[in-house]
């Protein structure tokens, strides 16, 4: 149903009165007739009597108020709604996070819902490759991760420095780099290079600059499980060590250093996006980093 004739019929009802109903619509009276006459043809019935009395209501016409209140109501919520989704200011965003901003994403969303808190996120955990390739279908609004290639139409901001870390179980001690090798006798755990692609590049990347090749003993489906694997005394791993520093005090780690140890995480998101919420938590993010 029209909403602006609902709102002339509603007006007209208010004031009782053709001539004061259309000097407030700012239109003639001959304009606000046909736009009842229009209305009554939809409904299917007459909505005022015309007297010398003025307009008064029908039996039709009172029903249809009721209901005319509730429909200019929610069209005034919902045009609302869609101003401050024009601003930014509303909606709803997919977000990505990995292990390495597994403190930093949570609390720099909190930050943001509590300054646009009509917002809602749906955070998920996963690796910085799938983040990269949903962004690109639009599947993703904005992923916490490691930067993707260039020219991939991707944006990125950088947030910290990750580093590869040696994590060993608690009774062990950090081996030196000529030693590093006597760790294949306990072997190593390893994330499936499925699930991490990029990590398990940046582990090659290294051992190759640094000349070591770890006897990988057994393959996990996740770092929290490669980070149980280490802490049971199972074997060595390395992983990130953002990421290793956020699941607690049940492993030993060490940062890495040489060639390949470190590589930049941050915000990523399509560079086509305009979804103003979208451009307004990224804007949020450049501030409050």
């Amino acid at each position: 149903m029209d909403i602006k004739l609902l709102r002339s019929f509603v007006l007209l009802a208010d004031t009782g009165h053709y001539g004061k109903a259309a000097d407030r619509l700012f239109v003639t009276q001959s304009t606000l007739t046909k736009q009842i006459q229009a209305l009554e043809a939809m409904v299917g019935g007459e909505l005022f009597e015309r007297g010398r009395h003025g307009a008064r209501l029908t039996v039709l016409g009172k029903l249809l108020e009721k209901e005319a209140h509730k429909l200019l109501r929610l069209s005034d919520e919902l045009d609302v709604r869609m101003r401050r989704a024009n601003a930014g200011l509303a909606g709803h965003l997919d977000i990505a996070f990995g292990i390495s901003t597994l403190i930093l994403a949570p609390r720099l969303i909190a930050d943001f819902r509590a300054a646009i808190s009509d917002c809602q996120i749906t955070l998920d955990d996963m690796p910085s490759n799938e983040q990269h390739q949903r962004l690109l279908d639009g599947r993703l609004d904005a992923g916490f991760c490691r930067a993707p290639m260039e020219g991939e139409g991707l944006s990125f901001m950088p947030l910290l420095e990750e580093r590869l870390a040696l994590v060993l179980p608690l009774a062990m001690t950090e081996p030196s780099s000529s030693q590093l090798s006597t760790l294949n006798s306990l072997g190593f755990v390893a994330l499936l290079p499925s699930r991490g692609s990029g990590l398990d590049a940046q582990i090659a990347r290294w051992c190759s600059a640094s000349h070591f090749k770890p006897r990988i003993i057994q393959y996990a489906d996740d770092i929290l499980t490669v980070h149980a694997v280490v802490a049971a005394g199972l074997g060595a791993a390395l992983l990130p060590w953002h990421g290793v520093e956020a699941l607690g005090g049940r492993t030993r780690q060490w940062q890495m250093s040489g060639p390949e140890s470190g590589w930049p995480v941050g915000l990523c998101w399509h560079s086509a996006n305009s979804n103003p919420l979208l451009l307004r938590f990224v804007d949020h993010i450049s501030k409050h980093r």
